[in-house]
């Protein structure tokens, strides 16, 4: 064994045994959570109760349940999107300082194939609440589709900053560095992501 291949399993075991201590729910959330998924329960056809439940899984570290919940949501009526967009749209006029209606603006945006507009509105999520981390990892994710790659490295980074501990910015990283050619950086960032991914983050 090479002095590069025990540094290599040096690294993994290191990174394997650190203790994490990731983004964790707030009750207040819990409690968003439950109040949504009761409204999804007593009618489970409302696509706008389905749209609002994603969401705030969206923003709960829930990603993998909103994705399924908004997968629901355009089987119940395909035409909701444009609903939605209009919906949120008045919603944030009305409330302009409320950082989970303007969530939702956003993904009405990106649902309608206006990325620079949902990027803006997460940007405006940011100035109501700075430390939060699923707006960055978001931004991330519309930067990296639009292929604009250093901006969604950019917002990545800022988003570990304020929580190193989160699997899923640690992944968008990842694929950041991989669409660089920066094999050996996406490899690790990949890795901590996983190992977060493993003890629930």
């Amino acid at each position: 064994m090479n002095i590069f291949q025990r540094l290599v399993i040096c690294s993994l075991v290191v990174i394997w045994l650190l203790p994490a201590g990731a983004w964790q729910i707030t009750k207040e959330l819990q409690q968003e959570v439950n109040q949504k998924k009761a409204a999804v329960a007593n009618n489970p056809q409302d696509a706008g109760a389905r749209f609002d439940l994603a969401i705030t899984y969206a923003y709960t570290n829930s990603i993998l349940e909103g994705w399924d919940e908004l997968k629901k949501v355009n089987e119940l009526d395909p035409n909701f999107k444009n609903a939605a967009y209009k919906f949120y749209a008045e919603k944030v006029t009305e409330k302009p300082g409320d950082w989970r209606l303007r969530f939702r603006l956003a993904f009405a945006y990106y649902f309608i194939s206006k990325k620079q507009e949902a990027i803006n509105e997460l940007e405006n999520v940011l100035v109501i609440d700075p430390y939060n981390v699923w707006a960055y990892g978001y931004i991330s994710l519309i930067y990296g589709e639009m292929d604009q790659v250093d901006k969604a490295i950019d917002a990545a980074k800022k988003g570990i900053k304020i929580d190193n501990l989160v699997a899923a910015l640690h992944l968008l990283l990842a694929e950041g560095y991989y669409k660089k050619n920066d094999g050996w950086n996406g490899f690790w960032e990949r890795t901590t992501a996983l190992r977060l991914k493993i003890q629930g983050y």
